[in-house]
């Protein structure tokens, strides 16, 4: 008896050990993955791995694509239809299209990846809207855009929500790589970047133009004023 407690108590301090070696995010992440929730706007990367079977012949189908969520929060796939997806998260998602796909594949492994909405605004190649998994990184999401534009501001790169900087000075998120998750950045999000304030030799120029233009209309007016 005492043999035993003596193994479980060296078995709970083992797990115990792993638990404080282990990045605090790895099951965390999965965790939060498994909690995923979709919201209209957003989209969902769908791929299922199997074989249809159609009168005893074997036929490949390919249903894998990214599905947009309606404003209803369903989405339309081949075969089965328009599917409510609000009020899911990924796990329970899966098992929804495993019963709705039963009549065509047999025992298919379903993979499902939240996509977050985001709108890229400012010094870019390709400003818009895109649909990215929130697990790529910040690197990722700025090639989608086309990479930064010819003077772009990097130093600038900040993340707005509703009209209000929510997370500044992204450079450094940018350039270790960080996951869009990681920085907290959310769906419906902006990021932006400003063009740098440099100035030419053309601007250079005018600008002493109209400094002289100035002086030489208070000189015409001191004259005048004189007379």
């Amino acid at each position: 008896m005492k043999k035993q407690y003596y193994y479980l108590t060296i078995l709970m301090s083992i797990f115990i050990f792993c638990g404080q070696i282990l990045p605090e995010n790895t099951f965390a992440q999965r965790r939060s993955r498994a909690r995923s929730k979709f919201q209209p706007g957003d989209a969902i990367r769908i791929e299922i791995i199997e074989i249809m079977e159609t009168q005893g012949q074997s036929t490949n189908i390919d249903v894998d694509d990214d599905y947009s969520i309606d404003r209803d929060g369903s989405i339309t796939m081949p075969l089965v239809g328009e599917i409510k997806v609000i009020g899911h998260n990924t796990e329970t998602l899966i098992e929804l299209l495993s019963q709705k796909f039963s009549p065509y594949f047999k025992e298919p492994f379903i993979t499902v990846t939240p996509l977050i909405r985001l709108t890229i605004m400012g010094a870019f190649n390709k400003p818009g809207s895109y649909r990215i998994d929130p697990e790529e990184s910040l690197w990722e999401l700025i090639e989608m855009a086309g990479g930064p534009a010819t003077g772009c501001d990097l130093a600038t790169l900040r993340v707005e929500r509703s009209g209000e900087v929510a997370i500044e000075n992204l450079l450094s998120s940018f350039e270790r790589g960080h996951s869009l998750e990681e920085i907290g950045v959310r769906s419906g999000d902006q990021i932006v970047a400003e063009f740098k304030d440099e100035i030419g030799i053309r601007d250079i120029f005018d600008y002493t133009r109209f400094a002289i233009t100035l002086v030489l209309l208070y000189l015409q007016i001191e004259n005048l004023s004189n007379r």
